[in-house]
């Protein structure tokens, strides 16, 4: 192959970690950009992807895969950058990103104003985030877009959230699969993800759950919950479910809804985030056009109480046995989960239920891998000790593929080279080892950040 056809591949941020995913495919004078996200836990300009480095280069084109703010929370920041670029997304994803860019900037704000060079925020004014909508080309799934004669492109189902997508590149005739977060296992809203039909060239996955030994089923985890909830409840307490806003709580919310439908859990009052209720509309604005595990069903339907600020230290839930479902999932600092947790904590007959990744450096971390009894440090600066008398259980309701379903993927796809993202080292390793012990042929790459990789 001469040198000047090689197809390039470097990380800009969420190779060995989750975080500021963005990453760069170039071939010939042709720049593609998959995601641009932001850091959960960095801070300044720590937070976005690595986009300094590529700045005297022409970015033609950004395809954002879904709008987690881990994958799309940069893009007013990329703009910036690389104003003439094309935006490409799945329509879902676009009505979602109007939501929770504006939350974001809200974030933003709050944060740099203690912390950080506030001069960060100019990349989130509101005529900027106004302009955003109306810049995006939106996409259907499985549509065929021709970039220019050489590459086109297609936007496959992933099976993570609503709108959330695998991207499917053919340039020059070599196929390139990038998985996006990829679900295999049908959620209570979200079917399945969708695969290529056809050998792969090159392979790009993340492996959020590489180093996870065997995620249960959702059905033995629902049932685990369920008797937790029970136990909790009967005894007078109230449960915390800390979610993320976007995915998560709607999954979560027609969980719980279908326990007190089958009155397998009593018919208590859910508290729900403000946030994520906006995005329940989406939701429902898209319960017929994409796949639903139920058409037609519509959040909405469901009773819940909007979380309000006074509930922090003054809810009823503190007196009657209740269901909250607060963001964010990680249990951040200043976040509702985070202020509820503390008040949970001190109270031995309440349960938290945590029920998904968290960054090791975050507060849900500390909670996950607590015991009873057991004094913890909630803030980062560490000047707040907490002994925990609450119960605090781990569920894993996932919506990242398995590893074993990853090894699967390569033996379907039969890609001659394999990239690994989105993962923490230790996932990436073990990912890697079990692909060239299956199949020792394989090419398979964990790139370092900014490294060019000929593929």
């Amino acid at each position: 192959m001469k040198e000047d056809n090689f197809i390039k591949f470097k990380v800009l941020g969420g190779g060995d970690e989750i975080g500021a995913n963005s990453f760069l495919i170039s071939h010939k004078e042709n720049n593609i950009i998959i995601d641009c996200g932001l850091h959960p836990r960095k801070k300044g300009k720590e937070i976005f992807p690595d986009y300094e480095k590529i700045k005297d280069e022409t970015i033609q084109n950004l395809l954002i895969t879904h709008s987690h703010n881990d994958h799309i929370g940069a893009l007013p920041y990329f703009l910036n950058k690389f104003p003439y670029a094309n935006i490409y997304t799945t329509k879902a994803t676009a009505s979602i990103a109007e939501i929770t860019l504006v939350n974001t900037a809200g974030l933003m704000e709050r944060e740099f104003q203690f912390e950080w060079d506030t001069s960060f925020l100019k990349y989130y004014k509101e005529e900027i985030l106004n302009i955003i909508p109306l810049i995006i080309k939106q996409t259907d799934y499985s549509n065929k877009v021709n970039i220019n004669e050489s590459i086109k492109f297609e936007f496959l189902d992933a099976g993570h959230l609503l709108g959330s997508a695998g991207v499917l590149l053919n340039i020059e005739n070599r196929s390139i699969y990038f998985t996006g977060d990829i679900n295999f296992r049908q959620q209570k809203l979200i079917k399945p993800a969708i695969l290529p039909k056809h050998k792969l060239d090159i392979l790009i996955t993340e492996c959020t759950n590489g180093n996870t030994e065997s995620l249960p089923t959702y059905e033995s985890e629902e049932t685990r919950l369920k008797n937790f909830i029970n136990e909790i409840t009967n005894k007078g307490g109230s449960v915390l479910i800390p979610v993320f806003a976007l995915g998560k709580a709607q999954e979560m919310l027609k969980r719980l809804n279908e326990l007190m439908t089958k009155n397998k859990i009593p018919h208590i009052p859910i508290y729900y985030s403000t946030l994520a209720n906006a995005l329940n509309r989406v939701y429902d604005d898209f319960n017929y056009t994409v796949r639903r595990v139920e058409k037609g069903f519509k959040l909405s339907e469901i009773p819940i109480r909007l979380l309000r600020r006074t509930d922090i230290t003054r809810g009823d839930f503190y007196r009657h046995p209740s269901i909250i479902l607060a963001t964010s999932g990680m249990v951040i600092e200043d976040t509702y989960s985070y202020k509820i947790a503390r008040q949970f904590l001190r109270r031995k007959d309440f349960g938290i239920a945590m029920t998904g990744y968290c960054d090791p450096e975050t507060p849900g971390y500390r909670f996950k891998n607590s015991v009873r009894g057991e004094k913890i440090f909630l803030d980062k600066h560490k000047t707040e000790l907490v002994e925990v008398n609450c119960r605090v259980e781990n569920f894993s309701f996932s919506s990242h593929t398995r590893r074993e379903d990853i090894i699967n993927m390569v033996e379907k796809l039969d890609p001659e080279i394999v990239i690994l993202v989105h993962g923490d080292k230790s996932a990436i390793d073990r990912v890697g080892l079990e692909i060239l012990d299956r199949f020792p042929k394989k090419r398979v790459l964990a790139p370092e950040k900014l490294k060019i990789y000929e593929i």
